[in-house]
């Protein structure tokens, strides 16, 4: 019953310095957490007076805190504690919104076989969850519990500012495809968001082969414009022709990157259907015009 599962204790295995080893039972507060945390059977409040633990954040007015980092440095998540006295701290994550629990952290052990994941304890009172290279599948919800009956918990909801690279039309929408008549100019346009472009360039490639520094077929021109957290950069490639067709990628890394097909036409069917040149097809209009495009490449 929920009386019993009160009872729940963790005994752990701690090597001490000298080699010896010593049992130690701690409370599990995940268990605690999921098992008794709203059961009015299981409430205890002696350790609710405002002498037992509690979160500062808490006692400053904050509700659950917002922090954003950019992917790939480190996420530092504060939990300070005042009044720990002989209550344990734990770090847990919770998934799919209010659903799955992971523990991470108990103590000053770790429990993830993630090992980006450490605790680090500041003194006096700031039990902080570190997480290493985060990426955006880092992006969720984390609680700091301390280990009373019912748990304390305090939540941070960490965004990660991933990059993004995208190849779009004159309008700025995102473009799959795009057909130019030969002898005109292809021009395409990149726009990579959410990172610091002080290590990274903007890479132009045709299949396989770098376009930025590409002196044998001549008329390429490559323009980039850093920004503070991205870049716009073109590619504008004269002359085009049957050669010139195929995958064009705008890339800052082999992660990171924006792929568009060109299609060089020699007929003149589709500039009809097209206002009379062969430009920018938007992803919708691609849905009706990509079948005659090919029709008119072929023939």
């Amino acid at each position: 019953n929920m009386m019993e599962l009160e009872q729940l204790s963790v005994t752990m295995s701690i090597t001490t310095d000298d080699g010896t080893m010593s049992q130690q039972k701690t409370e599990a507060p995940m268990l605690g957490h999921i098992f008794d945390a709203h059961s009015s059977l299981n409430k205890h409040y002696h350790h609710d007076h405002k002498w037992g633990p509690h979160f500062e954040e808490m006692e400053l007015g904050a509700n659950a805190t917002n922090i954003t980092v950019q992917a790939g440095r480190t996420a530092n998540l504060d939990c300070r504690i005042s009044l720990l006295q002989d209550k344990t701290v734990s770090w847990v994550r919770r998934k799919n919104g209010q659903g799955d629990l992971q523990l991470l952290t108990v103590g000053l052990h770790t429990y993830s076989g993630d090992s980006r994941y450490n605790v680090e304890f500041q003194y006096p009172n700031n039990w902080r969850l570190q997480i290493k290279f985060t990426n955006k599948k880092d992006e969720g919800t984390y609680e700091c519990q301390i280990s009373t009956h019912p748990p304390k918990v305090t939540q941070i909801h960490l965004h990660i500012n991933a990059p993004e690279v995208l190849i779009v039309d004159e309008k700025g929408f995102p473009v799959q495809y795009k057909y130019y008549k030969a002898e005109s100019t292809l021009q395409l346009s990149c726009i990579v968001r959410h990172i610091t472009m002080t290590s990274s360039i903007v890479s132009w490639l045709h299949g396989n082969q770098m376009l930025n520094y590409d002196t044998t077929r001549g008329g390429i021109s490559v323009k980039t414009n850093l920004m503070e957290e991205g870049a716009n950069s073109s590619l504008s490639v004269a002359h085009v022709n049957k050669v010139d067709s195929g995958n064009y990628t705008c890339s800052i890394s082999q992660q990171e990157f924006a792929t568009v097909t060109v299609h060089v036409l020699n007929g003149e069917s589709l500039a009809e259907l097209h206002d009379g040149s062969c430009g920018t097809l938007t992803i919708l209009e691609d849905t009706l015009l990509h079948v005659c495009c090919l029709l008119a490449w072929i023939f």
